[in-house]
């Protein structure tokens, strides 16, 4: 499907998430010796027998390498054959190379500039098998799920022998998918901009070109999708309780390309796409240097990348929001309510509840429609992700009433909030209502003032917010009743009139 990866994979350069550092920094200074002495060595081969005499003493103390043999030992100084001076110098003798400390300033500036090369390429190298493996998730996600399911949509619904039953339909699909084929579309159209300048990478080709392109197109494709992913995540938790589309993912899942990945995994990767793209840009960013011909389009580029993380991060928290709403009903076992859109998962504690002097633990969860207080479970200590819990109840906010109780109300306990549901849908303002119900106020005994604060508060915006939508849902309804009154009464007229105008003498 893909062409071949870019020049690094013909050459023998770093392996993949990799960097060479095979060349020894701390044999620098060796290296740098061995220069020196070779010029030295060379020198002395054409000096007379007085300077020979008086490098003897210096030669003694210098020993001899394999790296040297060859250079050294071979010369001659006025016909004297140095060999078997170097045959005696011992290999412990040698390290006084390493205390030489002889260094060039060239030298030095070509390593560091090899070794950030290295590093930026390293980065770039991510980057694109990042990008590969994400295309090629998309692709399965395409090819094994949303294409089989809509070509079984579009089939006739019947034939001769009954009514074909459809595992989705095309509406459900749309719902499901969003725009997913719009972003696969985008992704290819990057990875093959990124293959075309890695053909012809090198140390000082400049690759924030490119970038500048992506921003527009990943912010159009991904806002849709993010905005329907609500609708995704609850269109596939009901469907899942639909046997003919629980046969078809199941059997999907057993697919060895798919390695262990799901329906709702591959739905998910794209919502934090961004941000993974976002830190491999600012990595590559980091590790270029100021003198490169790319320093500045990489750091505009980051501050790019970052200003469109931020645009999305409020729709990116909303959607993390709306996977741990389904992980938390996946994990409450007995617990009569179902997934629906729109519900959001605000606050959570762990306060004790007090039985006969007995205490229990309650984990309080608050939902943006309900209150719901559950038993923890723990399979394993010290592992929340391995946390089951058992239901013990719930509240409806709607049209709650929610009071900060001072600790007289409370039998004497501090911090408490009190929550006063709605009652056998009738408001408990109707004085008739107390009297012959007296309502039930639920009282929660927060862990500190700080805490019960925060709960009123966040309690009393969910209500307004359920008292509000419902306030303008009932608008709606009402609005659609005029009209459907005055449809039927304006036909009613026009009908009476027909019949009246066909009753005249000579009507026709």
């Amino acid at each position: 499907m893909y062409s071949s990866p870019p020049y690094w994979s013909y050459s023998s350069g770093p392996p993949r998430n990799s960097i060479d550092n095979s060349y020894p920094l701390e044999n620098k200074s060796r290296a740098h010796s061995i220069g020196r002495f070779n010029s030295t060595s060379s020198s002395n081969s054409c000096s007379t027998t007085n300077s020979y005499n008086n490098n003897n003493n210096f030669i003694n103390n210098i020993p001899t390498s394999p790296i040297l043999s060859e250079s050294f030992c071979s010369s001659t100084t006025d016909g004297i054959n140095n060999t078997t001076l170097c045959q005696e110098l011992s290999e412990d003798q040698f390290d006084i190379i390493d205390c030489l400390d002889y260094e060039d300033v060239d030298d030095m500036g070509l390593i560091d500039r090899e070794l950030s090369h290295r590093n930026r390429e390293s980065f770039v190298q991510q980057l694109y098998y990042a990008e590969q493996d994400y295309l090629e998730s998309l692709n399965r996600l395409v090819t094994l799920f949303m294409e089989p399911l809509r070509k079984d949509a579009q089939q006739p619904s019947s034939n001769f022998i009954g009514i074909k039953k459809v595992i989705c339909t095309e509406h459900e699909i749309q719902r499901l998918f969003g725009n997913i084929e719009e972003i696969y579309d985008t992704q290819r159209e990057i990875l093959q901009s990124l293959e075309l300048r890695l053909r012809i990478w090198g140390p000082t080709q400049i690759i924030s070109d490119i970038f500048q392109g992506w921003f527009k197109m990943l912010f159009d494709v991904y806002t849709p999708y993010l905005n329907n992913y609500d609708n995704a995540v609850t269109t596939y938790e009901r469907l899942r309780n639909y046997q003919l589309f629980r046969k078809f993912t199941d059997t999907l899942h057993k697919e060895p390309s798919l390695r262990g990945a799901t329906l709702y995994s591959l739905l998910q990767l794209p919502v934090r796409s961004i941000y993974r793209l976002s830190q491999r840009i600012g990595e590559l960013s980091d590790s270029t240097p100021p003198l490169h011909p790319d320093y500045v389009g990489l750091k505009m580029c980051k501050q790019r990348v970052l200003r469109l993380v931020e645009e999305i991060k409020s729709k990116v928290d909303d959607a993390e929001n709306v996977d741990r709403v389904l992980d938390l009903h996946r994990r409450i076992s007995g617990i009569p309510l179902t997934i629906r859109k729109g519900r959001r998962l605000l606050l959570e504690t762990e306060l004790s509840r007090t039985y006969s002097k007995v205490s229990e633990k309650r984990v309080y969860f608050l939902f943006s429609d309900f209150i719901i207080f559950v038993r923890p479970r723990r399979q394993q200590q010290n592992e929340t992700e391995n946390v089951q819990y058992q239901y013990r109840g719930h509240l409806n906010l709607k049209q709650a009433q929610i009071k900060l109780m001072a600790p007289q109300e409370a039998n004497g306990k501090e911090n408490c909030v009190g929550i006063t549901p709605y009652f056998h849908g009738v408001e408990l303002v109707d004085a008739v209502a107390l009297m012959q119900n007296p309502p039930v106020v639920h009282v929660m005994q927060l862990n500190s003032a700080q805490e019960q604060e925060e709960w009123a508060e966040t309690l009393t915006i969910a209500v307004n917010k359920l008292n509000l939508l419902a306030g303008k849902k009932q608008n709606v309804h009402s609005v659609s009743n005029t009209n459907n009154r005055r449809s039927n009464s304006s036909r009613r007229r026009k009908e009476s009139n027909t019949i009246q105008w066909a009753l005249l003498p000579n009507a026709y």
